[in-house]
């Protein structure tokens, strides 16, 4: 997930009073902690088990997802002495990550699959050779608490900003393109959390109804979050992508990435596009390779990046994603390069199809901005040319080379008549040759 701000205000999740029962606080810390008489409507409702907010396509479509990754979502609010407890097992699946938030969904700390150590008698698949099939060897036990900064290590989050002794705010897992693309959590439960309090009792929480499944209800924080987003939505258009227009689109950084929950392990491009009857969106550039894992491939794999993707989205209240061509979906030629086409399925032409090494992807509603995101996770150290390696006022297209996604309009019987070819712009002509 991930926000692109908005000016003159950063719309706001104010999720202050989002907490577990089981790790409510003291009465004492709970009314050092009161929300002003102003911020009450703000107030989240309680929670009485284990992720109850699913992100994904189908259920919770907001805050820019990726379509081929699921999030879940964990309130807590703990006291000087409480501790978190994440038991989970490795899935089978491209990437995983658990990361902690403060209460405005910024990030306070984060462990990469590969980072995470596993339990005594397991092994880490994401880290180790060999690792094996068997699910019960590949255990690993986090721990989210208070009064430890960022980055400790030893399997700990830090639950607040800047080793504070209490912490507020949302533990996230994400999963991206499970081996089984049915089963979003990779084949494996959701992990098991429970909560130590500082006087030494435990509660565990049990994990929601159908928060696994891959339908179903987005869970009983889905209608506060997107009131929240309805009511803190800033005035004005779409701003934020360098100096790229609708009319004149170009990836570029975003201007203001900070946002809601996003992704450390990312980075992102960015363009608005804007729809016009008999007119398409023609992306190409050269793909970083990365491991296939749906085929079986291992991500120890040596590859230049882990995953990348590009999305088209919505800029309209919830800022819901419409589709992805994710690394895996995306054609590519002899020369490693792609050709995505994004339109209305009536403006789609007919030479748009993965056995012309085209990629098509559905524009989604038209009376909207589009906003296209590419983006790039994990980039090996021997790569220089993801989006991790653009400074801010570096241009990406100098900095990524041929990996830049170069992007123009065409009209649907151009590209029909001559392909992807016949809508280059000069840069894209010069990449291609």
């Amino acid at each position: 997930m991930h926000f692109l701000k908005r000016t003159p205000a950063a719309p706001a999740l104010a999720v202050l009073g989002l907490l577990m029962t089981a790790t409510a606080a003291p009465a004492d810390a709970a009314a050092a902690d009161a929300a002003p008489a102003s911020a009450a409507r703000a107030a989240p409702p309680a929670v009485s088990c284990a992720w109850p907010a699913v992100v994904r396509p189908g259920r919770l479509n907001f805050a820019f997802p990726e379509t081929n990754a699921t999030y879940w979502m964990m309130p807590y609010r703990l006291a000087a002495g409480d501790r978190l407890t994440a038991q989970g097992t490795y899935p089978a699946a491209r990437f995983t990550s658990l990361t902690t938030y403060d209460a405005k969904g910024a990030p306070v700390d984060s462990l990469a699959d590969r980072q995470m150590t596993p339990d005594p008698g397991s092994r880490n698949p994401f880290a180790q050779e060999q690792a094996g099939t068997d699910t019960a060897r590949h255990r690993y036990t986090v721990t989210v608490k208070p009064g430890v900064p960022a980055g400790s290590g030893g399997n700990t989050l830090a639950a607040g900003v800047g080793g504070a002794d209490s912490g507020t705010g949302f533990l996230v897992l994400r999963i991206y393109v499970p081996d089984n693309e049915a089963d979003p959590t990779g084949g494996v439960p959701l992990p098991a959390l429970s909560v130590r309090h500082r006087n030494g009792d435990t509660s565990s929480v049990k994990t929601c109804p159908g928060a696994g499944s891959a339908k179903g209800a987005a869970g009983p924080l889905a209608q506060f979050l997107r009131q929240r987003v309805q009511e803190d939505r800033a005035a004005g258009g779409f701003e934020g992508c360098g100096n790229s227009t609708a009319k004149s689109p170009g990836f570029a950084l975003p201007k203001k990435a900070s946002g809601y929950f996003p992704n450390p392990y990312n980075k992102y491009l960015c363009t608005p596009v804007a729809h016009e009857a008999g007119r398409i969106v023609v992306i190409r550039g050269k793909a970083p390779t990365f491991p296939h894992t749906s085929d079986g491939q291992s991500v120890l794999t040596r590859t230049q990046v882990r995953y990348w993707s590009l999305c088209q989205n919505q800029w309209r209240l919830p800022y819901p994603a419409t589709s992805c061509a994710g690394d895996f979906q995306t054609a590519v030629d002899k020369d490693g390069r792609y050709t995505i086409v994004v339109s209305t399925p009536q403006d789609r032409p007919a030479g748009a199809t993965t056995a012309n090494r085209v990629t098509w992807i559905p524009w989604g509603p038209t009376d909207v901005t589009g906003i296209l995101l590419f983006r790039t996770m994990l980039p090996a150290d021997g790569f220089h040319q993801a989006v991790q390696d653009v400074g801010k006022n570096q241009n990406p297209a100098t900095v990524m080379g041929d990996y830049y996604p170069d992007i123009s309009y065409c009209a649907k019987d151009r590209f029909a008549e001559g392909g992807a070819a016949a809508c280059a712009t000069s840069a894209q002509a010069g990449r291609s040759g």
